[in-house]
């Protein structure tokens, strides 16, 4: 190993679950765990008894090993890059990381970048040709994060039984409702909070819109949920303190209020993802009567069906054509449109349409965005004469009955995409038994050390380039999915009523355009389902 001078950084990492397990033995500090003093003390012994050159330590305490981005780790990367270290040690390759994809690229950068990298207790040495040990690092950094796995599955079925049971699992208490002191496992009523539930509610059966619902409680001052409970929100955008209409909608359809009490109505895509997502309606876990009513249920009943019966119900959406495709550039909002009939002395009733943004129209008051104020049947005319314009240059230059015919090779090579797609997720996953197999084998002594070091290094191997694989299909079906033309008709009468536009139908446009986006200047970008010509079209 030569004798040149390494400049150690020394990587200290507990997980959130070590944490917990911390939590009642004693504590060397009050920031810091016991288990972070214990990683240190074993890498500095190994400093002073290979006479090492100590630079700095990077600690992330309380942080998950499937996700590398940590404040500590990316110092870490920062310093490498800027040579200030040359050489990075962990007590073990678990404190490294439990994500095993990501660790091997990690290694590989060390590699390229001749950082030398020392897991003490597994024997990990990367400067070391000889160190057999070096061999099972992918083997080890498979059962890391195997571990992680097991566990989530463990923690999520033990989680979906106690929430069954009618155990409330939540961080915080639903908006109307408090944590019982002497069993946190149950729901209170908060009073104060639950007065403004029953408001929304009243309000809403009432006749009130979600909209007119939020601008009473904003005007009158009502703290937002999150405000009310002092959560930490992180920074606060122009529109915070505004009552937020998912945040009504949400609540109008919460069951917990009836005294049925519901959860699981967000979840992590994966144990690596910080992303949440909405499961649907059918996934929540309702657990009736396991909580104080807040509404009585004759009340929930009524707005569930008014909420329904809304939801689906468009005023005057048939005569505005383009109701949906336009939005606001600034904010991304939609852009919203109302008719009007007027009685003029000339002309008698006439009939106009002005749009404005929507997030303005709502929160005007409050200085969010800006009107956007647009005359629609001016819009709409230039709209379909660009449109048309587009369709004549793209069928006199491209064939534009070629290309929408075209979509059917597309949609075949979508599910040829999809089929290979799943074949190799089925391989990957199957990859993860085979080697638990061998492992199995070789602790049976079917096969040697050394065949299973062969035969699960060329697992790995082909496991990642399956993942890489996997990442370029899906990138492809993505790219396909948002550029093909969904075409069901004949394609003359599509190219006829393409050029013609004297009727067109919301079907129609919606084959053609994705979105118009329209700025405060009266700048207007069309968006086109495929590919526009590169002459300006």
């Amino acid at each position: 190993m030569g004798s040149e001078i390494y400049r150690v950084g020394i990587y200290l990492r507990l997980s959130r679950e070590d944490a917990i397990k911390e939590k009642n033995k004693e504590k060397v500090n009050k920031d810091e765990s016991g288990s972070i003093s214990n990683q240190r003390d074993i890498i500095c012994k190994y400093i002073r008894d290979n006479n090492l050159l100590l630079v700095d330590e990077y600690i992330d305490d309380g942080f998950t090993g499937t996700n590398f981005d940590r404040e500590g780790w990316n110092r870490l990367i920062s310093d490498i890059e800027n040579k200030r270290i040359n050489m990075v040690i962990t007590k073990d390759l678990s404190r490294f990381g439990r994500n095993e994809g990501q660790q091997l690229r990690y290694l590989d950068y060390f590699y390229e970048n001749n950082i030398r990298y020392v897991a003490i207790l597994d024997n990990v040495d990367t400067f070391d040709e000889y160190n057999t040990s070096n061999e099972m690092i992918p083997i080890q950094c498979f059962f890391n994060e195997k571990h992680v796995r097991d566990t989530s599955k463990k923690m999520k079925a033990s989680v979906y039984n106690r929430r069954s049971q009618g155990n409330f699992l939540g961080k915080t208490a639903p908006y109307g409702y408090i944590k019982d002191p002497e069993n946190k496992y149950k729901l209170l009523i908060d009073e104060k909070a639950a007065e403004v539930v029953r408001r929304i509610f009243d309000l809403f059966v009432s006749g009130k819109g979600i909209s007119e619902i939020s601008r009473i409680l904003t005007d009158e001052k009502v703290p937002i949920p999150s405000e009310y409970k002092n959560l930490n929100v992180g920074r606060k955008s122009t529109a915070y303190g505004i009552w937020d209409l998912r945040t009504i909608s949400d609540m109008l359809q919460l069951p917990t209020y009836v005294g049925d009490l519901t959860q699981g109505r967000s979840k992590k895509p994966s144990y690596k993802s910080k992303r949440r997502i909405r499961p649907k309606k059918e996934d929540w876990i309702i657990c009736e009567g396991k909580c104080p009513a807040i509404i009585d249920r004759e009340t929930f009943n009524l707005a569930q069906d008014i909420y329904s019966r809304n939801k689906n119900q468009g005023k005057n959406s048939q005569d505005i054509l383009l109701k949906g495709f336009v939005y606001c550039k600034e904010c991304g909002h939609t852009i919203g449109f109302r008719l009007q009939t007027v009685t003029t002395k000339t002309k008698g009733e006439v009939t106009r349409c002005y749009g404005n943004c929507n997030y303005w129209a709502k929160h005007k008051r409050y200085g969010v965005c800006t009107p956007h104020n647009l005359k629609y049947f001016e819009l709409e005319e230039l709209i379909l004469g660009e449109v048309k314009k587009m369709c004549k240059k793209y069928l006199k230059t491209n064939d534009l009955k070629n290309v929408l015919a075209s979509s059917d090779k597309t949609k075949k090579v979508l599910l040829d995409l999809e089929m290979k797609l799943k074949k190799l997720e089925v391989e990957v996953e199957f990859s993860s038994k085979k080697k638990e197999d061998l492992y199995n084998d070789k602790l049976e002594g079917i096969i040697d050390l050394e065949m299973y070091k062969r035969m699960t290094n060329r697992i790995t191997e082909e496991t990642l380039a399956k993942k890489d694989e996997i990442k370029e299909i899906n990138t492809k079906i993505y790219n396909i999915k948002n550029n093909i033309i969904d075409n069901d008709k004949k394609y003359d009468k599509v190219i006829k009523e393409y050029l013609s536009m004297k009727k067109p139908s919301v079907q129609l446009l919606s084959s053609i355009i994705d979105k118009i986006e329209i700025d405060e200047e009266k700048n207007i970008d069309i968006y086109y389902k495929f590919k526009p010509l590169e002459n300006g079209y």
